[in-house]
């Protein structure tokens, strides 16, 4: 019985001897980060295209959803929310560009500057940049509240 509980308890705790090295971790945890980012991309799409299906599925036609402020609401900010999202999509697509171009142009400085960060004890955006970083981060919130919010007036527009 011991063995079981045994068994139990190290499935629970996560086992850094897995790993051979640091880098290995580090490279799981980006490899999960950015299949969890994929997910949420799919996913917030989705649940948006839902939302906008289901409006016209229950209310019927332009006229009844022009005249539920909920529904219309909820269509405005699901749309609205896929032309923010194709976007920022385009720009994030720029920045990797410009980033790897500049990468490419010069392999020295490149070579320098991975150097440089791997000597940084703290957190550094390396080799992405602060705003790669930061409109991540910002698209990534608005894809798990924007589709929930239109989702919400699409209920609230059932009761009114």
């Amino acid at each position: 019985m011991a063995g079981a509980e045994e068994d139990n308890k190290l499935m629970s705790t996560p086992n850094p001897r897995r790993f051979n090295s640091s880098g290995e971790a580090a490279k799981e945890l980006q490899e999960g980060f950015n299949d969890w980012s994929s997910i949420l991309t799919k996913h917030s799409i989705e649940a948006t295209l839902a939302t906008i299906a289901a409006n016209w599925a229950v209310h019927g036609n332009a006229q009844t959803i022009l005249s539920n402020v909920w529904s219309k609401w909820s269509l405005a900010i699901a749309i609205g929310f896929l032309g923010i999202n194709l976007l920022g999509s385009g720009w994030m697509t720029y920045l990797y560009n410009q980033r790897r171009r500049y990468a490419d142009d010069n392999q020295d400085r490149w070579e320098t500057e991975f150097q440089e960060a791997g000597k940084i004890t703290k957190s550094t955006p390396w080799p992405y940049t602060d705003l790669i970083q930061g409109l991540g981060s910002v698209t990534r919130f608005l894809k798990v509240t924007v589709p929930m919010i239109a989702a919400l007036l699409f209920i609230v527009s059932l009761f009114r």
